[in-house]
């Protein structure tokens, strides 16, 4: 395992280790890894080695990515006032810590049954806070989209596989137009 600045993520990195080395249901699986992340999402120290990364519109920073467990952590920065498309994680799971500044999580539910391809009829079905310390579990093929509240945010995600190799669907709420061509954001290695 790579040497890391901040104790705090070196910590979560062994606890993830460790959580995906045992054999549990998937959901209780996920309730752990979240668990794990919400350690690393009140580190002071973590926050303020994010202070450095650089917000960038289509980025995410690749921060690990396990060979054994295949599991995939990375950073998102967001720059003020920033409105996600709609968009979902295909057969993937995501958990999503806020380390720092505030966001709102939308989540929406598809009412089509997807037979239609490249149409997509979504609903609203829950607007919350995500303030600094906040963390959601984004299960497989969940239309959602984070809003940022205000000043820069960061989140750290933790990833079932890393991004990029798989096809994501993305929505038009006001069109209802949906494509599955997205593969994702560019990463970016970066070190800890």
């Amino acid at each position: 395992m790579p040497n890391y600045s901040v104790p705090a993520f070196t910590a979560f990195i062994k606890n993830l280790r460790t959580h995906f080395s045992k054999e549990y249901q998937e959901t209780k699986h996920w309730e752990g890894v979240r668990r794990i992340l919400q350690t690393l999402c009140a580190d002071e120290a973590m926050r303020a080695k994010s202070r450095e990364w650089i917000a960038k519109r289509g980025v995410e920073l690749e921060l690990y990515h396990d060979s054994d467990y295949k599991f995939f952590v990375g950073a998102l920065i967001r720059e003020p006032q920033h409105r996600a498309n709609v968009h979902d994680h295909a057969h993937t799971w995501t958990i999503y810590g806020v380390l720092e500044g505030k966001e709102q999580t939308h989540v929406y539910e598809r009412l089509d049954d997807g037979g239609t391809v490249g149409k997509a009829e979504l609903k609203l079905v829950a607007k919350s806070a995500a303030p600094s310390g906040h963390v959601d579990i984004v299960p497989p093929w969940v239309p959602h989209s984070e809003w940022g509240m205000g000043e820069r945010s960061v989140a750290i995600t933790v990833r079932s596989q890393r991004p990029g190799d798989y096809a994501q669907n993305r929505f038009n709420l006001k069109t209802g137009e949906t494509n599955n061509s997205h593969r994702g954001l560019k990463l970016i290695p970066t070190t800890v």
